[in-house]
């Protein structure tokens, strides 16, 4: 399963700092990051599912 990884975690995810500090350096020089906290807003559709779901199951259960 992907998921996101932190910059500071890239160490961990790769197996190798060097690497990851190799990578980094090209991916973010002139870059600007910017951080996001939040839910994500591309699996907003399929959690807008999920309740409609979970609702529609307890309604008849209940």
């Amino acid at each position: 399963m992907a998921k996101n990884v932190g910059i500071a975690d890239w160490a961990g995810a790769f197996g190798d700092a060097t690497v990851a500090a190799a990578m980094l350096d090209r991916l973010l020089h002139r870059a600007a990051v910017a951080g996001i906290d939040g839910p994500s807003y591309r699996l907003r559709g399929h959690q807008n599912q999920a309740d409609a779901m979970r609702k529609g199951v307890n309604a008849r259960v209940s």
